[in-house]
């Protein structure tokens, strides 16, 4: 069943789990909607938690941007004000927030808008310093072919769109090998994916995410990891060691980029969708990082 709030001008599409007394507010990412979370979901409603899994700006039952802002900082004021929302509407005591992939960007986004909103912060697939680190690596620019390619208007949404959204396992494969997914869970993120503007709101992601950066190179240089703020909240950081989208080299100092105490784990045997392909290991960490009742 999917439920609904309005938080930060958005009218968001959401799941829900558990009936405790701290909410983890949980965000997907690309290519997926707010059911990659669910086997870590589970777990953590049978440890005491309400979980919240909102689709992210734009995807399906989620309005668009209503500014066309589809921007990490855009992301991590929706998370702010999700967590907000949701802890009035529970009546929790208090926030965590579980992102994957873009759901990481848009947690490192909020930590830094609000190091008090969230008690702890855990990220999969996506480092702190992203940017910084896919500029000084040439192994990633070729991992982040991608990336150029959802930068041409109309070429990305037809090859996106190409035989029944055919790129999104595609996708998958690359980026997790040897993943056995659930069929149920590719079908139903292909169905969001069909939801009209769907497609459109996520490649606007990357161009956003493109264009920035590439103006900062230009003007500046390659960035420094010295110049990228900080992260005041205490952080367990998951890369998959197969991960043939973000490779697991670029998470070694991802700990630096924190104040607060951060763990950096490395799942063997998996990927880029490793919460989903190890979700017993995965959960397990998690729950043992959050202090779960």
């Amino acid at each position: 069943m999917t439920e609904t709030v309005r938080a930060n001008g958005i009218e968001f599409g959401y799941h829900r789990r558990g009936d405790g007394d701290r909410l983890a507010l949980c965000l997907h990412g690309f290519p997926d909607d707010a059911r990659s979370l669910a086997p870590i979901t589970e777990r953590l409603a049978a440890e005491g938690f309400t979980t919240v899994s909102p689709y992210l700006r734009g995807y399906g039952p989620t309005d668009p941007a209503p500014d066309g802002d589809y921007s990490a900082g855009a992301l991590g004021r929706d998370a702010l004000a999700l967590a907000e929302a949701m802890l009035e509407r529970e009546g929790c005591s208090e926030a965590v927030l579980i992102g994957h992939d873009w759901g990481a960007v848009a947690g490192y986004a909020a930590a830094r808008q609000d190091p008090e909103r969230f008690s702890h912060l855990v990220t999969m697939a996506v480092p702190p310093g992203f940017s910084a680190e896919l500029l000084r690596s040439p192994r990633q620019l070729l991992r982040s072919w991608y990336v150029w390619l959802f930068q041409f208007p109309g070429v990305a949404e037809r090859v996106l769109a190409a035989e029944e959204f055919a790129l999104i396992e595609q996708l998958w494969r690359l980026w997790s090998p040897g993943w056995q997914y659930d069929e149920d869970h590719l079908a139903g993120v292909i169905e969001t994916f069909q939801t009209d503007g769907t497609p459109e709101a996520a490649l606007q992601y990357y161009r956003q995410f493109v264009n920035p950066t590439v103006k900062d190179l230009a003007r500046n240089g390659p960035p420094s990891r010295d110049s990228l703020p900080s992260i005041d909240v205490p952080g367990l950081v998951i890369a998959g060691e197969r991960d043939g989208c973000v490779g697991a080299e670029l998470f070694e100092d991802a700990d630096t980029l924190f104040t607060a105490d951060c763990r950096v784990l490395k799942i063997r045997e998996a990927g880029h969708f490793m919460h989903r392909e190890r979700p017993a290991v995965v959960g397990e960490e998690i729950i043992s990082f959050l202090g779960a009742d």
